[in-house]
């Protein structure tokens, strides 16, 4: 996971043949006044991440109440609530479609349940984040590699619980910010958290695992490592989160579609099918699946804030979320400007909607919503059409351009792969 890295984790789809635009287009400052902006609607009553009725299904599976959130239909708690080790495997940018396409008689594609949803923003913040609260981003808050944040009017990074571009937050704002209660603390049974060496003691991890015992790793043989010292060990019934970030990070730098990429999740279904096959008879149930997919994009299709300085200035705070579906938040004098300056400078390359549409489209998923919500979603939602990505870029911030991005509302970047395996 190269948000882990200090990068910027956000997506596009393949470029469209025809004109390449690198900039905004330049429209004069009296258009900026307009009061009646036309974002395109959102899509009413979708349905709520089927990654998170995954988790209900966990929960419900593994003495937990429940948090009010449906189970998945394809994995009914009672299928599991029996088995003596129960666990997840979080394969970090994982796509659905990208199993399918690059190995479609694969271990994974022979043992796949069913094709899931994952969360919105299609990313490793507000996922992981629903992995391990089984809460929907709606409710849990963190809404992307940058997140605003109530407590100073800023943008954050959860996961590295720093300020962009600024300090690490104090004692106070990770109370502030880190505020939905782990999984693990809901759950009957004895829970562990496997994740690479270098962020298992991080604020994150050790807030979001709670009462579960942390195992770190360095490599993918020490991930299997663990996972069998764990299903063979003595002792209760127990939960197992697990995470697997190589793949995010080779997307990252190489492209999703790079030989390199391919040749890694090669190299997954070669160790993870020599685990099973170590493990046979440990009454155990593996679910393998992903916080997003992803998506690879051209250069010449990230566009760039900084490029409009007229109409940067008009914004209260940096530019939030992933790349692939920005939330942006107006000065208040100029919040009815600045959504009318999006839709038009935009234009085919991205849906502007009200931040008040956005929630009220069932994007977020479901379940109470976060008190702060409303404020760090924003004014104006830019969800980046196909091919495209806008961002921008802080004094002293070191440039990232990714090849392999997430983030947005696409099926390559949303449906991820549940497999499931019986020891």
């Amino acid at each position: 996971m190269s948000d882990l890295l200090g990068h910027w984790q956000s997506g596009s789809a393949c470029p469209r043949p025809g004109r390449v635009e690198t900039a905004f287009v330049s429209i004069p400052e009296r258009s900026l006044t307009i009061t009646h902006p036309a974002p395109q609607n959102a899509t009413a009553g979708l349905p709520q991440p089927d990654s998170v009725n995954l988790m209900a299904s966990l929960e419900l599976a593994c003495g937990g109440p429940g948090a009010g959130l449906v189970p998945l239909d394809a994995l009914p708690p009672q299928s599991l609530s029996h088995k003596r080790s129960v666990v997840l495997l979080i394969v970090d940018g994982l796509g659905y479609d990208y199993l399918r396409q690059t190995l479609p008689d694969g271990l994974l594609a022979r043992h796949l349940l069913c094709p899931l949803q994952s969360v919105c923003p299609a990313t490793t913040a507000a996922a992981v984040t629903s992995f391990f609260t089984g809460l929907s981003p709606a409710s849990h808050g963190l809404l992307g590699w940058f997140t605003p944040f109530e407590t100073g009017d800023r943008v954050v990074v959860p996961l590295l619980a720093r300020q962009r571009n600024g300090p690490a937050l104090t004692g106070d704002d990770l109370a502030a910010l880190y505020r939905s209660p782990p999984l693990a603390a809901r759950l009957g049974r004895a829970c562990h958290v496997v994740t690479p060496k270098r962020i298992a003691g991080s604020a994150y991890t050790r807030h979001h695992a709670g009462p579960a015992t942390v195992h770190g790793f360095r490599s993918l043989g020490g991930l299997f490592g663990q996972l069998e010292r764990l299903l063979r060990a003595d002792g209760p019934p127990r939960y197992v989160h697990a995470y697997w970030p190589l793949l995010d990070e080779l997307a990252h730098a190489h492209g999703i579609g790079h030989r390199r990429s391919r040749e890694h999740l090669r190299q997954i279904e070669t160790q993870l099918g020599a685990f099973l096959h170590r493990v046979g008879n440990t009454d155990a149930t593996l679910l393998v699946t992903s916080d997003h997919g992803f998506v690879d994009i051209a250069p010449e299709r990230r566009l760039l804030l900084n490029d409009h300085p007229r109409l940067q200035a008009r914004l209260r705070l940096p530019l939030a979320g992933e790349s692939r579906l920005a939330f942006v938040h107006a000065r208040p004098s100029e919040r009815e400007a600045v959504g009318h300056a999006l839709a038009v400078e935009l234009g085919e390359r991205a849906t502007v909607f009200s931040g008040e549409q956005f929630i009220a489209s069932g994007h977020l998923g479901a379940g109470p919503r976060h008190p702060s919500l409303a404020h760090r979603v924003g004014d104006w939602v830019v969800a980046m059409a196909d091919g495209w990505t806008v961002r921008d870029r802080l004094p002293g911030e070191k440039p990232f351009s990714p090849v392999g991005v997430h983030g947005g509302l696409s099926p390559a970047e949303r449906r991820v792969p549940l497999v499931l395996f019986e020891t």
